[in-house]
């Protein structure tokens, strides 16, 4: 049985060195994820695992920035994104 792209993710999730309560939250943003959108995310994990530690740190970034409303925050997380994509 094949698995899916989000159950391939999970394991590399759960493989990370993020605490058991980070990769919960982390697996269930990716619950929520459509099929499409989650397979260029597996490409990257496939390729290097150390990005679920690099996009879990930019997940936290975000969230922050849109429970405190701070835009300044939130383009610094994508701004640092970026830079983290464009040194792949």
């Amino acid at each position: 049985m094949d698995r899916n792209t989000f159950q391939k993710i999970h394991e590399i999730i759960e493989k990370s060195q993020l605490s058991h309560e980070e990769k919960r939250d982390f697996t269930e943003l990716f619950a929520q994820t459509k099929e499409e959108a989650l397979r260029p995310v597996l490409k990257l994990l496939e390729v290097d695992a150390a990005w679920v530690g690099k996009l879990y740190k930019n997940y936290l970034q975000k969230k922050e920035a849109i429970i405190t409303g701070n835009m300044d925050a939130w383009n610094d997380a994508i701004q640092n994104e970026k830079e983290e994509i464009e040194r792949t």
